[in-house]
């Protein structure tokens, strides 16, 4: 009998589709830590195939997975989606949105005590410094 490994947090109604189907599945029911992590997670393997999709139909499938595990996270956390709306709004009208297509490649701070080079050598995953020789 093939057996395939998932690891993985599924939607609520895959493993009764399974057991429905004949398979036998082997899970279990995550602590709310572990959902959490599992969400942030599912968040980033569905956002890939929002990236991968080949067509509207399935980016529009796609898109509305994200949206669910982005609901089901709120719910989990307890914010509403007033005030995710909310923040949204705000960042909206101090940074912006991202229609434009504005993309960086590199920003040059010329001066060591800006708090913007802390910040960037806070975070070198996200923003890797370019030594020069």
């Amino acid at each position: 009998m093939p057996t395939f490994r998932y690891a993985k947090l599924v939607r609520d109604n895959i493993p009764q589709w399974h057991t429905q189907s004949g398979h036998h599945v082997k899970g279990r029911r995550l602590t709310r830590r572990e959902l959490i992590n599992a969400l942030c997670h599912k968040l980033h393997e569905e956002a890939d195939e929002v990236g991968a999709a080949m067509s509207r139909e399935e980016m529009i499938e796609e898109i509305a997975d994200v949206q669910q595990i982005l609901a089901d996270l709120c719910a989990e956390m307890k914010v509403s989606a007033t005030e995710v709306e909310d923040a949204r709004r705000v960042k909206l009208a101090k940074k912006g949105g991202f229609r434009t297509g504005e993309y960086i490649e590199t920003v040059t701070m010329p001066n060591e005590d800006d708090k913007w080079v802390s910040y960037c050598r806070d975070n070198p995953a996200k923003y890797p410094e370019i030594i020069s020789k």
